[in-house]
């Protein structure tokens, strides 16, 4: 069974036609990375969405002439030894280059028209932030309305025991107040008894001498009567 004398022609129009496809890529700014990674814009972070200008679409370039070496010259690529080559071939080949470049182009169209999609994880975060923040206020609030408790509560007590201290020695001043007035009637009393009794020492003072006094002018006068009678 001899060799398709087709087979070599046919595999490298195959090569030129994928150099060539490889030589547009390259000229259409690395529309791959594009594709596969498209840049995030900046201000995605912050949960807006950015209007980008639509990139510049390549327009499909023309196929590069591909050098074939003279050995196989000899025979234009679509005829072979055998026969003709079969235009169905070769139109399927341009059909497969020109459907590439259509996919190509639809899927830079698509990038640029597809709005940016919502960053959820940076609204996770934020709203994860927010809520820390939160719980933070509403313990230091609670730390702050139990330490005014406290407080509230130790200003209570100890006026509290301020008011019992100054009820007790109010106390402690009428008990003496009173004390020191039964102190000063029982003195009073002792002194009227005093003097009641001097007056009555006085008064019995002076009826004694007042009858002393008397006997002894009685007896005066009687002496002087007795002695009258004598001389007369």
């Amino acid at each position: 069974m001899g060799v398709d004398p087709k087979r070599p022609l046919v595999g490298f129009a195959l090569v030129a036609v994928l150099c060539a496809v490889l030589m547009t890529l390259s000229v259409g700014r690395g529309w791959a990375l594009e594709l596969f990674h498209p840049g995030k814009p900046i201000a995605a972070a912050a949960g807006g969405n950015v209007d980008r200008a639509p990139a510049p679409v390549a327009a499909p370039a023309e196929p590069t002439p591909v050098s074939i070496p003279a050995e196989l010259s000899a025979q234009p690529l679509g005829v072979s030894a055998g026969g003709p080559v079969p235009a169905k071939d070769a139109a399927k080949v341009t059909d497969q280059e020109s459907d590439k470049e259509s996919d190509v182009v639809e899927a830079q169209v698509d990038l640029q028209t597809e709005p940016p999609a919502p960053d959820t994880a940076s609204s996770d975060q934020a709203d994860d932030r927010s809520d820390k923040a939160a719980d933070k206020a509403a313990r230091k609030a609670q730390r702050d309305a139990d330490k005014a408790a406290r407080k509230a509560q130790r200003d209570a007590d100890k006026a509290a025991r301020k008011a019992q201290r100054d009820a007790d020695k109010a106390a402690r001043a009428a008990d003496k107040a009173a004390r020191d007035a039964a102190k000063a009637q029982r003195h009073a009393e002792r002194d009227a008894e005093k003097l009641a009794r001097a007056e009555q020492k006085s008064a019995d003072h002076a009826v004694k001498h007042a009858e002393k006094a008397a006997e002894k002018a009685a007896e005066a006068a009687e002496r002087a009567a007795e002695k009258a009678a004598r001389k007369g």
